[in-house]
């Protein structure tokens, strides 16, 4: 739970092979003082400052965290098979004409031999996410021309933001697949 963040009881269950809903929620019951739950359409735990400092860590989600925006973040991390250099909010820098770019994905995994980077896409602004498609083609340009090749993976809980997101990334050349949450 500390490297992920926070995890939904759904989510749990699935990784740690609960079983049913009923004796998942008996596990997760035992382990009350050492989270925190917020109900975001079911339960999401996430550590405490106890449950950090059991673990030699620290407490890394706050009462403004995105706690929507992470668990979608790991329904592709475990949809992936839990990929093991996964890197959440991570950063990619990068030179093209002299001048140096970066971007920070929501995630950087390897799958089969391919790169991923990850958006998530909930209540961002539509513009915000065709700067950012601008910026990966960027960034793919120069990854191509080093026969690193790579695949934009945008995550969005809408059907028009979906269609609009292939649309973009086809007109900038960005090789991307888009899952809608359902």
């Amino acid at each position: 739970m500390s490297s992920l963040q926070a995890l939904s009881r759904s989510q749990l269950q699935h990784m740690f092979d609960l079983g049913s809903k009923r004796n998942a929620n008996r596990v997760l019951q035992g382990i009350r003082e050492y989270t925190n739950t917020k109900r975001i359409g079911e339960d999401v735990y996430y550590l405490n400052k106890r449950g950090a400092e059991l673990i030699g860590g620290e407490a890394t989600i706050r009462a403004n965290s995105p706690l929507e925006h992470i668990v979608m973040r790991n329904d592709i991390y475990i949809f992936y098979h839990y990929p093991a250099d996964w890197k959440a909010e991570a950063r990619t820098r990068w030179t093209e004409g002299g001048k140096e770019y970066s971007i920070v994905s929501d995630a950087r995994f390897t799958y089969h031999d391919q790169k991923y980077f990850l958006e998530v896409d909930i209540t961002q602004k539509m513009a915000e996410n065709k700067r950012k498609i601008e910026k990966y083609a960027y960034l793919f340009r120069v990854m191509q021309r080093r026969d690193e090749e790579s695949i934009l993976l945008w995550y969005t809980i809408s059907e028009v933001k979906k269609k609009q997101l292939e649309k973009w990334c086809k007109e900038y050349g960005v090789p991307c697949e888009v899952i809608q949450k359902v």
